[in-house]
């Protein structure tokens, strides 16, 4: 790539607005907006609601993009979860359980994507917390821990936090591990207030511009802002922090067609 790289992340509230309809398109036309290289969506909801009903590969079809699936709940109408969406091919893509799995009281789910961009190693992993601050707190702890850069190469942590304070206690864990980043806030999108949407990066200087895409369809369309970065890869050749375990095995879960 010639230019950096634009990440995003957004929960899109299972496509329904601040008006209370649910409008697929509404979504698409945002995402359209926010023209990302990746980005990471939360609440991606495929099941048939009202006779309403819009799949991943309408996703693809309508973005020219690919996108790797995470349901963290199922049942008989379809699934919903978490979404990389991305132009580039990703070399392996893991799903791990973060939340009832894990002995916490919600279904909450972090998928890994490992790509290789011009020669880079660029990990993203994009996920979406607990409510619970006990359980929330739990669930920081094991993703810095366990979550790491690749070689030579930048990571990048995407996703609704759901941390209502700027210290809370998950955001501690955060800061510790990959240092200070901006918190604007995107909560609620009509009028936001707290910085639940977040984007953390390693090496921090990759980050070079932080941002909430703020437009009268965003503030319509989801309970959530996006956040948009920029991630510029000249200075992303710094030594990667390295691991302090060896890591989760995925869990390989069945997506329904």
């Amino acid at each position: 790539m010639q230019r950096p790289l634009r990440l995003a992340t957004y929960n899109i509230h299972k496509f329904v607005g601040n008006d209370g309809r649910r409008d697929p398109g509404r979504i698409l036309s945002v995402l359209r907006e926010l023209d990302s290289d990746i980005l990471c969506i939360q609440e991606f909801d495929a099941r048939k609601v009202h006779g309403c009903w819009f799949s991943v590969s309408d996703l693809e079809s309508e973005l020219g993009a690919t996108a790797h699936i995470h349901p963290t709940r199922s049942g008989r109408r379809g699934y919903h979860g978490n979404v990389i969406l991305t132009r580039f091919s990703a070399k392996a893509v893991e799903l791990h359980d973060i939340g009832r799995g894990a002995d916490e009281f919600e279904q909450r789910g972090m998928m890994v994507a490992d790509f290789d961009i011009d020669g880079m190693s660029v990990r993203v992993a994009n996920t979406h917390l607990a409510l619970w601050p006990f359980a929330r707190k739990r669930q920081a702890e094991r993703l810095t821990r366990h979550l790491c850069a690749p070689e030579d190469g930048m990571l990048v942590l995407a996703g609704d936090l759901n941390e209502w304070l700027p210290k809370g206690c998950s955001h501690t864990h955060f800061h510790d591990a990959w240092g200070a980043h901006p918190n604007p806030p995107t909560f609620p999108a009509t009028r936001p207030v707290i910085g639940f949407d977040r984007v953390w990066v390693a090496p921090r200087k990759c980050l070079t511009r932080l941002e909430v895409h703020n437009t009268p369809l965003a503030r319509m369309a989801s309970d959530h802002l996006p956040v948009k970065a920029t991630l510029d890869f000249v200075v992303a050749a710094a030594p990667a922090r390295a691991a302090n375990d060896a890591g989760w095995t995925a869990q390989p879960l069945a997506v329904p067609a």
